[in-house]
């Protein structure tokens, strides 16, 4: 049973692991995905997760934050700009890795940059997870490689993934499990 702790209970001491990203580019049914479980609820309606929620990983030592997503969401710009503040001082507070979700049909986005930007200043590592890679055939995934890796030089790795087949999440979960034998703390 995967365990849920939401953002006000006290945090285990395990590394985090972060999904950030736009609304609706498929965080949660990545995490779904990652953990094997139906734990974070998913919609078609932008800005679904509205707290910061912890889930311990059966695989892995360490713990999945399920992040509200910045940009548009169908609340009022209030309640948007504090998801961010609250998701601002989470990362501060915590220094997770970052996973930044991005759609791998979608060419970078001035908010994603400005985002990884954000990241970089605050020295907190990321990675960029390409999700939906199974809608592109090899041409396009060919050329979006190149574009990704241009707009986010900073990034640690970037993967391609899918949360609807899978495919990418054994190179994540490798890539992940050297992390943290090598990362200090």
């Amino acid at each position: 049973m995967v365990r849920r702790y939401h953002e006000r209970e006290k945090y285990p001491s395990l590394p985090i692991m972060a999904l950030s990203g736009r609304s609706n580019v498929g965080k949660s049914s990545l995490l779904n995905r990652l953990l094997g479980a139906r734990v974070a609820s998913v919609s078609q309606k932008p800005g679904h997760t509205r707290a910061i929620y912890l889930y311990p990983d059966p695989d892995l030592p360490c713990l999945w934050a399920d992040l509200p997503g910045y940009g548009y969401a169908a609340v009022d710009k209030e309640r948007r700009h504090a998801w961010l503040t609250s998701v601002k001082r989470f990362i501060r507070e915590k220094r997770p890795f970052v996973w930044m979700v991005v759609d791998s049909q979608v060419p970078p986005q001035p908010l994603d940059q400005a985002w990884a930007a954000w990241l970089v200043q605050e020295g907190i590592p990321y990675g960029l997870l390409a999700n939906k890679v199974d809608r592109l055939n090899q041409s396009q995934r060919h050329h979006q490689v190149r574009i990704l890796a241009e707009a986010y030089p900073t990034a640690q790795w970037i993967g391609w993934i899918s949360a609807r087949t899978g495919e990418g999440l054994t190179a994540l979960r490798t890539w992940i499990r050297q992390y943290l034998l090598h990362s200090p703390g």
